[in-house]
């Protein structure tokens, strides 16, 4: 064989070769995803059953288990205001099959009022849907003489030693601070780990009052042993009508609802977080999960999953600032 013929067998031969490593790097490097799911998914609650949160979780699961083919399992994952769950979450594989109910408490509110938490709510995490919010209402005993919100500043600014409030909630503890520096006077912390908890000391007489959401309180208003005197939002709650916002009271405009969005570790692959997110969507705009949230008090509100990740941005930096106003330091 000439010189040059056995060149140019050299080339092709070389060319082939290129041309086959190119393949084998291409496919090496797409890492197609696993099929998912082959196994239950679990969705973490950050608090007890019983909450607002959880009854949610729990419609969102069963509606999610014949989309998804396989058990959606609820887990409480309850204590620190929710962030003992935001760790757990953080650190687990990012497969899709552990997933969080957030809240704006432990990804909004907890950055904001601890020193140390065990994650970083917009880092170590992936938002996929948003399920809606629910507004909070000043909650008291229907017997305690307080038959509006007028009588209630009265006996703030008069009482000695000063009313007292219980905080199961971050955002219960942001609005109550609020509310004292706006009616000046002072109201005195106590700490729950849970706001179910504070609601049954303020029907106890334990403690003067809570700002609880409208779900978990409505049982006790239609009952008749509690009064809701003013929400803390824009607008007024349907199931609540007579109860009027901040702004209406002449309290100045605030809000601070409770919301809620389900999101994966960071790093879980796209196309995972996506079907999760899209059917998220779908769920909450069903006719009949829509009804069976507002008779939880929770206003369904698809968003498309690419909007989420400025939202709960928003809304931390938001929290920031109420929390500066209300001058509560992080503890």
């Amino acid at each position: 064989m000439s010189f040059t013929r056995r060149a140019a067998v050299r080339r092709a031969a070389l060319a082939t070769f290129a041309l086959a490593s190119t393949g084998l790097g291409a496919r090496a490097q797409s890492h197609p995803t696993p099929p998912w799911p082959t196994k239950p998914v679990m969705i973490v609650v950050p608090y007890t059953a019983g909450s607002a949160t959880d009854a949610l979780t729990r419609i969102v699961a069963e509606r999610l288990s014949p989309r998804l083919g396989q058990p959606v399992i609820v887990d409480n994952k309850a204590g620190a205001n929710g962030s003992i769950a935001g760790g757990v979450v953080a650190r687990a594989p990012a497969d899709g099959y552990m997933l969080m109910m957030a809240t704006a408490a432990t990804h909004a509110g907890n950055p904001n009022l601890m020193k140390t938490v065990p994650y970083d709510s917009l880092a170590d995490f992936t938002p996929t849907g948003y399920c809606g919010s629910i507004p909070f209402t000043l909650a008291v005993r229907a017997d305690a003489g307080i038959a509006t919100l007028a009588d209630f500043v009265a006996r703030a600014k008069a009482a000695k030693p000063p009313l007292t409030y219980g905080a199961g909630t971050p955002s219960a503890r942001v609005i109550s601070s609020t509310l004292a520096q706006r009616i000046g006077a002072e109201l005195v912390h106590v700490p729950y780990k849970a706001a179910p908890l504070a609601l049954a000391d303020v029907l106890s007489g334990q403690i003067d009052m809570t700002f609880i959401d409208v779900g978990t309180g409505l049982p006790q208003f239609k009952a008749g042993k509690l009064k809701a005197l003013v929400a803390a939002s824009e607008k007024r709650s349907p199931l609540i009508p007579d109860v009027p916002t901040f702004a209406e009271a002449g309290l100045g405009p605030f809000a601070l609802d409770a919301w809620f969005v389900v999101v994966a570790p960071a790093r879980t692959p796209a196309d995972i977080a996506g079907r999760i997110g899209h059917t998220i969507a779908e769920i909450v705009a069903e006719p009949e999960t829509a009804a069976r949230l507002r008779a939880i008090s929770i206003e369904p509100e698809p968003m498309a999953p690419d909007r989420i990740p400025a939202f709960m941005k928003a809304e931390k930096e938001k929290w920031a600032m109420l929390v500066k106003a209300a001058g509560i330091d992080p503890e």
